[in-house]
């Protein structure tokens, strides 16, 4: 799953901040909806076809849920849309779909424990929201600043793509199994990664002229 990883690393280092203000409301709502409908559809669904169990009706009503932010991104770009206000919109929608989804993935994994605990069923939700709030406050105002004017700035020139880079990595190494041990989604945290360096000057450019052509093969096998 690195090339999937890579996706939303770029997903978040594409992201149009100045868009996401705008659209971030629409994109919310369109996830939501992109869950709970097709959740909805699949419970009924299940539950026509007899199931027995509330669980397994639930199961597959979640199936129905998520998106493929891959497909989407994929089809955005050949589409030559990815940076449009619309392409935008689907992207932030897709993550918020896919987050969403995998949420009900740790929800269902409590749910198949013999006697969880209450708290298993919100750490997902909590943690994810929190990390949201948090980190993605953060890479949305401060943190890009803060690695461009007193990190980046610092480095001569010739370092400053190569100290990028590592700062990245650094931080995705660390917000991964941040997201993965609290119960909230790893690929949340590729894409935290990415957002806190949409506003670093020519991250975009330097990121797709290193790892294009990686990310596209990485994709392949995915």
């Amino acid at each position: 799953e690195i090339g999937l990883i890579t996706l939303l690393l770029e997903a978040g280092i594409e992201l149009d901040v100045a868009q996401l203000r705008e659209t971030g409301a629409k994109a919310l709502a369109i996830g939501l909806t992109g869950t709970v409908l097709p959740l909805a559809v699949g419970l009924g669904l299940a539950i026509a076809q007899g199931a027995t169990s509330m669980k397994s009706a639930l199961a597959v009503g979640a199936s129905f849920s998520p998106t493929s932010l891959g497909v989407a991104g994929s089809a955005l770009k050949s589409g030559k849309i990815a940076d449009t206000p619309v392409g935008q919109l689907i992207v932030a929608a897709c993550v918020v779909d896919d987050i969403l989804a995998l949420i009900l993935l740790s929800i269902f994994q409590v749910l198949v424990k013999d006697s969880p605990s209450i708290i298993e069923y919100f750490l997902p939700i909590i943690s994810s929201v929190g990390f949201l709030i948090v980190l993605g406050g953060s890479a949305v105002t401060w943190m890009p600043k803060f690695i461009e004017n007193r990190i980046l700035a610092k480095v001569p020139e010739n370092y400053r793509d190569f100290t990028m880079f590592s700062i990245m990595a650094l931080m995705l190494s660390a917000y991964l199994p941040l997201m993965y041990y609290t119960k909230a989604s790893y690929l949340m945290g590729a894409f935290l990664t990415g957002c806190s360096f949409a506003l670093v000057d020519g991250a975009y450019k330097k990121f797709m002229h290193k790892m294009h052509d990686v990310m596209i093969w990485l994709l392949r096998v995915f």
